[in-house]
């Protein structure tokens, strides 16, 4: 059985990474793409393009007629589906079976087993893997008998994923309504309102297991990941191999995963997930039933392709490899490059980025959907690429990370890059004394931008500034003058004046500083301080510019661009500006009325952005004039909300 054409059911990065295994086989792929989409990277990658309109994510990249039309009309003869989305929904394996198409995945039958925690559960239990004690039943009884548990307990959804319908329960005056609230969010994100109770585990790290399965009854383990560090319970680092296990219960890890693909006749590739308590005890938590975000570490390690084995096994081809054969070599890395703001309860951050530089280089691999620039869109993850770092050991991975991340620029959104540099940087994780809980605990002060204020920055800034606004003319920096710039909020005064044809001496701050080889190429300015080249990486937008040097991320504020919010006057009293939403998303919930009166830091509404849940509160004691908007509507950045009075 051949594939020659793949229509590829997804989008970004991994539909990006699919075709190029694609290509490496002479196989054509088909893209899809929403109307806002047609000009992302996935979309120009493909041998054909197909529109699925315009409308919600039902109307579109979850739309099973439409998307099994599209492809008989193209003539796929398979489908893949990446991850998210319908990558594990059985009806949709289903439709592309009834439909003559090859599901580049397991059966839908096997996707019907696993989809269900509780359901996957019960296989676990009959492959002899451990299981945490948990309670199952109806919310009502849940509630009844969870008082005679232990706490603390974690009430989660039998279909849930990514955090949502999970919510930790420290004492029984939380029971009923955690169980309440775990139910209503399983109902609205996964149409399935089953929850479940199960023990809570302190200080937890979390591991899984890649497995591969063929048609012929061959099952084998591509070795663990460790994805511990972990940010609402979505996975922000991920590792392979795990360095919290000794030979013994390593050995088990894989022997539970591979017990457990083999009892449900699993094919295709998979992911069996387990928690690691403190005493080194693996608990089963669920098999995923398509390919991983993080997939890309075990493929450095082991060397094996694994979208190249999915598309064999769906062939009916037998694996090309035997387990003695899978070798881990060396140590990888992957940091989750997100659109969003750490530090700001990771507030999304969906927009036009401007500028992007990626690092390339010696143990490198990164894995993205744009190019130099491109849209982040409001309505999907908020990946925005996937950095991963390759060495000998740990410790290598470790410092190809970090140099990795110092060279990543995204002008024109917020990013999580501090955070992951902060987490290479942190002895807790070098030495490896993580959990699940490791990001929460230290976000405090792994969000926070490093700040270094030497003079090479200064230069930096004040380059850039007069790169900009002397229309980049050669003579600008040689012209003697005194400037104000703003740095990452901070406002110097600085003195300059020509010293030949490449050096400039500055004073800041009663100092006097020396720079010499200075050099211009492109988006690119070198210099050199005491003996030392540097290299700054800038870019600019209409209003800032944002400049990379030595890994540290500065932001300088362009004059007469800065932007003051005006405040309307009704008498002596000053009214409040309309209320505008500050990010992309849909509208999930609104809590107050025309003529309402609230006070300050009351839940207005509340936004949904990149699958994450915003509560807007209200920014001072006020009377609502207008709500502007209805729940399930999709708002876009600066559209007015609420109107006050």
């Amino acid at each position: 059985m051949e594939i020659n054409k793949v229509l590829i059911a997804n989008r970004g990065e991994i539909a990006v990474r699919i075709m190029r295994t694609l290509r490496q086989l002479q196989i054509n792929s088909i893209a899809l793409y929403a109307n806002e989409e047609a000009d992302d990277l996935h979309v120009l990658t493909a041998d054909e393009a197909f529109g699925l309109g315009n409308g919600t994510l039902q109307q579109t990249w979850l739309n099973i007629p439409l998307i099994i039309h599209i492809a008989l009309e193209a003539g796929a003869d398979a489908v893949h589906p990446g991850y998210g989305f319908l990558s594990e929904n059985n009806a949709f394996a289903k439709a592309c079976e009834d439909a003559g198409l090859i599901f580049i995945g397991p059966s839908s039958d096997v996707i019907k087993k696993m989809g269900s925690k509780i359901e996957a559960s019960a296989w676990a239990r009959k492959a002899g893997i451990p299981l945490l004690p948990r309670l199952e039943g109806t919310a009502e009884e849940l509630i009844s008998m969870g008082r005679e548990l232990e706490f603390p307990l974690l009430v989660k959804a039998a279909a849930g994923g990514g955090g949502k319908g999970m919510i930790r329960i420290d004492d029984v005056s939380m029971l009923a309504q955690a169980v309440n609230a775990a139910s209503g969010q399983a109902r609205r994100y996964f149409d399935d309102d089953k929850v479940y109770l199960e023990k809570y585990v302190e200080n937890p790290r979390h591991l899984e297991v890649q497995i591969l399965g063929d048609h012929f009854g061959n099952v084998v383990h591509l070795h663990e990941r460790e994805c511990t560090l972990q940010r609402n319970h979505q996975k922000v680092v991920e590792e392979a191999p795990s360095v919290s296990l000794n030979a013994e219960n390593r050995d088990a890890l894989h022997q539970a995963a591979v017990d457990l693909a083999r009892a449900v006749n699993y094919t295709s590739a998979g992911t069996v997930e387990f928690i690691l308590d403190e005493q080194g005890n693996f608990y089963f938590l669920e098999m995923n039933t398509r390919i991983q975000v993080e997939h890309p570490v075990s493929e450095i390690i082991t060397g094996i392709d694994i979208v190249k084995e999915q598309l064999h096994i769906a062939m009916k081809k037998p694996l090309s490899f035997k387990q003695q054969e899978v070798v881990a070599k060396g140590h990888a890395i992957e940091s989750r490059l997100y659109a969003e703001d750490p530090a700001n309860n990771y507030m999304p951050s969906a927009g036009v980025i401007q500028k992007l530089v990626l690092p390339a280089g010696k143990g490198i691999r990164v894995d993205s959907a744009i190019q130099n620039s491109g849209k982040v869109h409001p309505y999907y993850d908020a990946m925005i690429a996937k950095v991963i770092g390759y060495g000998s050991g740990r410790e290598e991975a470790i410092e190809r990370s970090k140099k990795a991340l110092q060279g990543i620029m995204v002008h024109g959104i917020i990013t999580n890059i501090d955070l992951l540099l902060n987490i290479m940087a942190d002895k807790e994780y070098e030495q490896n004394r993580i959990s699940t809980h490791s990001i929460s605990r230290n976000l405090n002060h792994w969000a926070l931008r490093k700040q270094q204020e030497d003079a090479r920055i200064v230069a930096a800034g004040l380059f850039v500034w007069l790169e900009r606004y002397a229309e980049a003319s050669e003579a600008a920096w040689r012209m003697a003058s005194m400037e104000k710039i703003l740095v990452n909020n901070k406002e110097m005064s600085v003195f300059h004046h020509p010293v030949g044809d490449k050096a400039i001496e500055l004073e800041y701050n009663e100092q006097t500083y020396y720079f010499e080889q200075i050099e211009k190429t492109g988006d690119i300015i070198s210099f050199s301080w005491n003996k030392t080249e540097f290299r700054v990486v800038f870019h600019y937008s209409w209003q800032n510019a944002m400049f990379l040097i030595n890994g540290i991320h500065y932001q300088t504020v362009l004059p007469n661009a800065v932007v003051t919010p005006k405040i309307s006057t009704n008498g002596d009293a000053l009214a409040l500006p309309d209320l505008k939403a500050s990010l992309f998303g849909r509208v999930l919930k609104i809590n107050v009325t025309e003529k309402q009166e609230v006070k300050t830091g009351e839940p207005l509404l509340v936004l949904e952005s990149m699958k994450m849940e915003n509560t807007i509160l209200a920014p001072a004691d006020q009377i609502i004039s207008r709500v502007n908007v209805k729940e399930g509507d999709q708002v876009s950045d600066g559209q007015v909300l609420i109107s006050f009075e």
